[in-house]
């Protein structure tokens, strides 16, 4: 439950959030665009792929979102981004596994967070140990295994279809290979090429 509602909502958010241009999870919160993102990732994506009692995951989704809006913690979204391959791996994909199984379709709020993650680990130098993204002029620095951050730097930039399929063929950092999940490579690739040509907020927009 929590790994999947509270550590799954930071991961799937997050990133989104950063390119948006909020620095911290309560600024998140009050970015109506993002909040309506999360509260539909959990609520309509998450909640009903597990199998406790529907009314105390909403609950504890309701304390959730209540400590992401404590007044008197400022949690960094570039914390959170640390490792957000393996992460999204273990918080994430069980949940758009499990709702392609139940429903048989793509979670779309799910979906639209691979390409999210794609955007933000767009960056072409590795320096120190990290990979140098940008944010509208101001670096920022990639936190994650060696063999994801080269993975990023030699393949960001690729045509978009072709930067889609190579990351979700990589099955050691997904488990499998991720192009087999029926609609999920054109639903990313969809989704990373409006991030690019209109940016994260006006695509942010459209799929919440």
């Amino acid at each position: 439950r929590q790994v999947r509602i509270l550590n799954g909502a930071h991961t799937s958010f997050a990133l989104e959030s950063w390119l948006c241009g909020n620095d911290i999870v309560r600024q998140s919160m009050e970015d109506k665009d993002v909040c309506d993102f999360m509260n539909k990732t959990i609520f309509d994506e998450v909640i009903p792929t597990l199998t406790l009692p529907e009314e105390e995951l909403k609950e504890f989704a309701g304390q959730v979102v209540n400590r992401f809006n404590n007044p008197y913690v400022d949690h960094a979204l570039l914390a959170i981004s640390l490792n957000s391959v393996s992460k999204w791996r273990a918080r994430c994909l069980p949940s758009l596994l499990g709702y392609v199984n139940k429903f048989g379709k793509l979670p779309a709020h799910l979906t639209f967070s691979i390409a999210a993650l794609m955007a933000f680990y767009q960056g072409t130098e590795i320096k120190d140990g990290v990979l140098k993204g940008d944010r509208d002029g101001q670096a920022y620095d990639i936190k994650d295994d060696l063999a994801v951050l080269e993975f990023f730097r030699d393949n960001c930039g690729k045509d978009t279809e072709d930067f889609v399929k190579s990351y979700l063929a990589r099955e050691d950092f997904h488990g499998q290979d991720l192009n087999q999940v029926p609609g999920l490579t054109d639903a990313v690739t969809a989704y990373l090429q409006d991030i690019r040509t209109n940016g994260m907020r006006a695509a942010l927009c459209r799929i919440s």
